[in-house]
């Protein structure tokens, strides 16, 4: 009986830290639709890289990515040209052939057009941004 309920326990917490950490995320970091699925996320705040691709990681699970997807920057913009005010990020998780032919791979830089990683990977970024502040 108690090691069931270890078990159980175990698996609620390996569950709540990322949806913790992905929660947290996105209120510093907004995010609003720019087609199918593709979506702009607001520096705001001025956050890193691991926020970021953190907050990407959600708003492209928000949209109906799967965790192998692979989610791409396509546009970097600062807060001269955006529309927001603020530094932005256009990602998307359904890239077209023009976008695939610009993606690097080895290098997670969120400010290359290009760069790529799975949603998976993004989540885990949330987890490391936790344990950061």
């Amino acid at each position: 009986m108690r090691k069931e309920l270890g078990v159980l326990v175990l698996g609620l917490a390996i569950v709540a830290g990322p949806l913790a950490a992905q929660q947290n995320s996105s209120k510093r970091n907004p995010v609003a639709d720019a087609g199918s699925a593709t979506f702009v996320l607001v520096n705001k705040w001025g956050s890193g890289d691991q926020s970021i691709w953190c907050a990407a990681g959600k708003g492209a699970l928000d949209r109906g990515a799967a965790w192998k997807d692979r989610i791409y920057v396509v546009d970097v913009q600062s807060a001269a040209q955006s529309q927001y005010g603020a530094e932005t990020f256009t990602f998307t998780f359904r890239p077209t052939q023009e976008q695939l032919a610009q993606a690097k791979s080895g290098t997670s830089a969120v400010r290359e057009i290009g760069s790529n990683l799975t949603v998976n990977s993004a989540n885990r970024r949330c987890q490391r941004d936790m344990g950061a502040t």
